[in-house]
């Protein structure tokens, strides 16, 4: 086992699509193909819990149209970043010509800075903008929409005639429902749920990803059948049945047998990476451990219910609502995209 590199890899390097990746791989296809044949703007949301899989979605996307280089410059057909925290109009447009490759990005008035980044886009043959954490639009504290942000990006969108995609927690739908100009364009969500063993089609799908991980992993290591029903249920419970969990889970066990060099990976062993990989509230002591011998690897509505807890932030008791006139401040990017 002195090669590691492969190994060390072979979670991330196994893609296993499920229906929903696979409808939300075909509607930003069909928004990209369609893209310059439209009147209006096209807009699209990709929504889900954290670790449903919606970051690699946008990444297994992006790659397939990566940017370029050819006599006439540069190409990025899809402008992709990740919304600051408390997003502002300066900090956008500056993360956008970042990824444009800009060269002096904070450098300009905010309509300067619009300006370049349209005409980069049109020089670019840029297609389409990709923003992830869009939940990062909402202000945590006050609950509302920062409604300078979005319709600076709404106008970006308008001036640019670009296909828009955001990707974020459930809550990002509020940005839209609170918008009337975002609302009225954006098609249907796509929803990006996570697997819900008590519906038998998410169970099946569940086990058929856990059948394409064991194919890979067993290949380098002898490891119990992870698609069995006993297995496959406790790796449900020990991931609630997020994606992301169940890579960054079975990625700790690689890890923890490449470290011990072992080619033999024990249920043990899967129940010392399930403590490494996933946290747990530290007064959830009552939780066994679903690797462990003690646990009865049998569906009931105690463990179901403990496994859809996973990954869900703690609620905190909300906050008092301060109340304030919306700030009259824009800038004027319609003028700003207008002049470029």
């Amino acid at each position: 086992m002195s090669n590691h590199l492969p190994l060390e890899t072979i979670v991330e390097d196994t893609l296993v699509p499920h229906q929903a990746f696979n409808s939300a791989t075909s509607r930003l296809n069909q928004c990209f193909t369609y893209s310059t044949s439209k009147r209006e703007p096209i807009c699209l949301a990709i929504v889900g819990e954290s670790r449903t899989g919606k970051s690699r979605l946008l990444e297994e996307f992006i790659d397939k149209h990566p940017m370029s280089r050819d006599e006439d410059g540069m190409n990025i057909p899809i402008l992709k970043v990740t919304a600051p925290s408390k997003p502002t109009v300066k900090s956008l447009a500056e993360i956008m010509l970042e990824a444009m490759l800009d060269e002096l990005p904070g450098t300009g008035s905010e309509a300067q800075k619009t300006r370049r980044l349209a005409r980069l886009m049109k020089e670019c043959g840029t297609l389409m903008i990709v923003i992830d954490e869009f939940q990062h639009f909402v202000d945590k504290a006050s609950d509302r929409v920062i409604h300078d942000a979005a319709d600076w990006l709404k106008s970006l969108v308008d001036g640019t005639r670009c296909v828009l995609v955001v990707a974020g927690l459930p809550s990002s739908v509020g940005i839209l429902t609170q918008n009337e100009q975002f609302k009225g364009r954006f098609y249907a969500p796509v929803h990006m749920p996570r697997f819900d063993w008590a519906i038998d089609k998410h169970r099946d799908e569940f086990i058929a990803i856990l059948g394409a991980f064991h194919e890979s992993m067993s290949r380098y290591f002898n490891l119990p059948q992870l698609d069995n029903s006993e297995m496959a249920f406790r790796c449900y419970c020990g991931t609630g049945g997020l994606i992301g969990y169940l890579t960054k889970f079975l990625r700790q066990v690689v890890w923890n047998a490449i470290d011990s060099n072992k080619q033999a990976i024990t249920l043990a062993d899967f129940a010392i990476a399930q403590e490494q990989a996933i946290y747990q509230e530290e007064n959830c002591t009552d939780i066994v451990n679903p690797f462990s011998r003690s646990f009865r690897p049998f569906p009931n509505e105690i463990l179901l219910t403990q496994a859809h807890s996973i990954g869900k932030a703690v609620e905190l008791p909300p906050k008092p609502r301060q109340r304030g006139p919306r700030s009259s401040k824009r800038m004027s990017s319609r003028d700003a995209l207008s002049a470029s």
